[in-house]
């Protein structure tokens, strides 16, 4: 029996039928692996920068803007107060936006649309205050109407809703109840 040992050596220039031949240039190695036959690195991009931590400034002054847009919002609702909240209404409104839970959520619109505010959560924070008698008002379209212009803009079906957050809920109510006392 004769061993034979054949060798096939590529030529780099003629690579022959089906063999290509590519000079990739690496800049970045993530993993050395002396022993693989196959390495597969996938790159879909490039790596998005990095985001600055945002400026407290900047956050605060944005904070201080939108509580703004929400008590001018909730300020069309002025003549539909009970006459026991009038003086108190406006005040009363930035103790419930200074609630935390409240400002978690209230400053970020989400995916509503022409607001820079949860607008969904101020309407269901009028809800509750219809039903706690401190706007005599409990019609949704008449509300509607008064903070909006348009009765058939989709904040009508927020008026009749609580707030989906449980906790907001019973926070709210309770300032309610400890300023009637």
């Amino acid at each position: 029996m004769i061993n034979s040992k054949t060798e096939s050596v590529m030529d780099i220039n003629n690579p022959g039928t089906g063999n290509t031949f590519q000079e990739i240039h690496i800049n970045y190695v993530e993993t050395i692996a002396p022993n693989a036959t196959t390495v597969t690195s996938n790159h879909y991009g490039d790596r998005k920068p990095e985001r600055a931590a945002p400026d407290s400034n900047a956050q605060n002054a944005d904070r201080v803007q939108r509580q703004a847009e929400i008590l001018r919002y909730a300020g069309n609702l002025k003549p539909y107060v009970a006459p026991d909240w009038k003086n108190r209404y406006e005040a009363l409104w930035r103790l419930i936006l200074g609630l935390p839970e409240v400002s978690a959520v209230v400053y970020e619109p989400g995916k509503q649309r022409d607001t820079t505010f949860n607008r969904d959560l101020v309407a269901n924070i009028i809800y509750i205050m219809c039903n706690a008698g401190i706007i005599a008002e409990t019609n949704a379209t008449t509300l509607t109407l008064a903070l909006e212009g348009d009765k058939a803009h989709s904040v009508r079906a927020q008026l009749r809703k609580v707030p989906q957050d449980s906790i907001i809920e019973e926070k709210v109510k309770r300032l309610f109840y400890d300023r009637q006392e």
